[in-house]
């Protein structure tokens, strides 16, 4: 069995697809077969002629790729149509290929946790490739709680304030080490798809509401009535919790999370739901209240790529212009902050992310 790796970037120009590309490049050195898909379309540049997504990322001869049917036709890469799968897009029916002739090629896959699976299980078990590199963004985070843990690629296209970048930076960090629960709650809820409330007393029956995700405050009051008058144990919400409502649960429960767990399905349903420091600082309201917060199932973040560059527009001239944030400043202060390695790919290249992997497989 192989690793699964996503590549998030959290906004265009930080250096996802150099990543991407430096990886691809060290794991072809290696001899390693590699595999390619993406977590739905990137909004590519498009080619003015064909109206096609224009081909960004360079694959050698046997890599495995999966993605869209007009795709195959946006790239010079040559490949053999292994599968046509039910995987639907806009831009046609995900195919499982192999690259014949090395060249460009464009990655548009599925966009559902269960069809990655479906494409990782062929790409493992029946294609023999040992790394599956799945391209991805913040805002298209959700299917990636199926791979075997994500790097992010930032930098100063996602804010020029390095501090600021720092921060929520440092909130995805916290977000994705959120600790696991225990075997046995893992065992009972893992099936729930609704939000259940488990009373404190093994003889009561277990409260289950008519929703999965924890978005209005309709939701919110009805969970709040139950805990004044049920002694509540674990709150589970299996699916999306926005920023909004955590905050109002909050509100809402104050003194009373007190032994209490909120217990999420994966990190990944909170961090798509908000603001990364604002969801950061609703948890450590659930913790300061003595209440705890569990996932059943985490993501690891393996490394963060950083990218100095950003388009710095120009008034006087109504155009964009390279700009750069201080480098030095950007890697330290990224490096005191969070506890993974943080590398600038263009400068350090990808051999540190490398190990990271290889340390997996």
């Amino acid at each position: 069995m192989g690793i699964a790796i996503g590549i998030a970037g959290t906004a265009k120009n930080t250096g996802k697809t150099t990543t991407t590309s430096a990886i691809l490049d060290e794991l072809y050195k290696h001899e390693i077969q590699v595999a390619l898909t993406s977590i739905g379309y990137d909004g590519e540049e498009i080619d003015n002629i064909t109206g096609l997504p224009k081909p960004r990322l360079f694959v050698k001869k046997n890599t495995i790729l999966a993605t869209a049917q007009k795709c195959l036709e946006a790239g010079n890469a040559d490949c053999d149509i292994l599968e046509t799968t039910d995987i639907s897009t806009p831009l046609g029916k995900v195919c499982i290929v192999k690259v014949i002739k090395e060249g460009l090629a464009v990655v548009a896959g599925p966009n559902k946790g269960s069809q990655l699976n479906y494409i990782k299980s062929r790409m493992f078990n029946d294609l023999n490739c040992k790394v599956i590199l799945v391209d991805g963004a913040l805002n298209r985070l959700a299917p990636m709680i199926e791979t075997d843990g994500i790097i992010i690629a930032t930098g100063a296209s996602r804010n020029t304030d390095i501090d600021v970048l720092v921060e929520e930076t440092k909130a995805l960090y916290e977000l994705l080490n959120l600790p696991m629960t225990s075997k046995d709650d893992i065992q009972f809820l893992s099936d729930i798809s609704k939000i259940a409330l488990v009373p404190k007393d093994s003889n009561a029956k277990t409260v289950f509401l008519k929703y999965g995700s924890l978005i209005d405050n309709e939701i919110v009051n009805e969970i709040a009535d139950i805990i004044k008058e049920i002694d509540i144990q674990v709150i589970f919400i299996p699916a999306l919790i926005s920023e909004f409502a955590l905050k109002m649960l909050n509100d809402s429960v104050g003194n009373s999370w007190a032994n209490k767990d909120l217990i999420i399905s994966d990190p990944i349903k909170l961090i798509i739901g908000g603001n990364p420091e604002t969801m950061l600082k609703e948890v450590n309201r659930i913790k300061c209240n003595d209440g705890n917060i569990k996932a059943l199932k985490n993501i690891p973040l393996l490394a963060i790529t950083v990218n100095p560059f950003y388009p710095k527009y120009r008034f006087d001239k109504s155009s964009y212009e390279p700009g750069y944030t201080n480098k030095k400043k950007l890697l330290n202060k990224m490096r005191a902050s969070i506890k993974v390695p943080v590398i600038d790919i263009k400068q350090e290249g990808p051999s540190r992310l490398l190990e990271s992997i290889l340390s997996r497989i």
